[in-house]
């Protein structure tokens, strides 16, 4: 009921023109007929094992560590240390998230020496990595994936910036994940590490589609996903919060932490 009232409320306080009402009516078809393209082929037989290195596992907002269980099971499976850590991602800023809970975790993960030192991101998950590794030596550090991860932010910040529940709800952090060119997101700069983006761009959710422009999974487009610097790109037909349960992004996930790349069916592999 609440989430249906906030809903109204955007509609109601909306000037309805006949437009504005073509447009909502148009995304409603489009959206309510989008067809799913085939997920990426994966050779089952492709070796992932992960030979005892570490990967760290970071969960999105609202989310805590259970977010990433999937994500824990598979690289345990395939021969990985797993820290999935939580973070209390509606209570501060990123630069607090990281301070006090991110940094204190690989400071001491770090002095086990336990080899290189892989993150797999969700979401906002990938932007406190972006941060902690523009502002902390890891020299141990291995490589990063981040699935769909707001780079350049998400609208969907914007068009309940100014709401009293929004900031409740979302806590300091959601603000700074604006799209305006000079939000803090955008001023994160271009990453120095070789990451691998994995983004979705299947959403079924027609007011969402609505706000997002271009391809998107329901809260990030696909181009905000992107970051200069970044190593190899992968675009999957899924959802936001389902990217990171789903097989072939785990697989693919574990591919590139192995080889710096995502598997193609020619790509060379170690």
């Amino acid at each position: 009921m609440v989430v249906a009232k906030r809903i109204f409320n955007f509609f109601e306080n909306t000037k309805w023109t006949s437009r504005t009402i073509f447009v909502v009516f148009t995304a409603l078809l489009l959206s309510s007929c989008q067809s799913r393209a085939p997920m990426p082929a994966f050779d089952e037989q492709v070796n992932l094992n992960g030979n005892q290195e570490t990967v760290v596992l970071l969960h999105g907002m609202w989310r805590d560590s259970s977010a990433m269980d999937e994500l824990e099971s598979f690289f345990s499976e395939n021969g990985y240390e797993v820290l999935s850590l939580s973070y209390p991602s509606n209570d501060h800023d990123v630069q607090t998230l990281v301070e006090q809970y991110l940094h204190p975790q690989i400071d001491r993960l770090q002095r086990k020496h336990l080899g290189r030192i892989h993150f797999v991101t969700h979401s906002m998950g990938g932007i406190l990595v972006r941060y902690y590794l523009k502002h902390y030596d890891v020299p141990d550090l291995g490589r990063v994936v981040m699935i769909a991860p707001p780079n350049h932010g998400s609208e969907l910040t914007e068009v309940f910036e100014d709401a009293e529940w929004f900031a409740k709800w979302s806590g300091p952090a959601a603000k700074q994940l604006n799209t305006k060119e000079n939000s803090w997101v955008n001023e994160l700069g271009g990453v120095g590490f070789e990451l691998g983006v994995v983004a979705g761009n299947y959403n079924a959710n027609w007011i969402t589609s609505w706000i997002l422009p271009g391809q998107d999974d329901g809260v990030v487009t696909t181009e905000n996903t992107k970051v200069e610097g970044m190593k190899d790109f992968l675009l999957v037909p899924e959802k936001h919060y389902k990217l990171r349960r789903t097989k072939v992004v785990m697989q693919q996930a574990a591919f590139f932490l192995k080889n710096g790349m995502f598997y193609q069916s020619d790509a060379p592999t170690d």
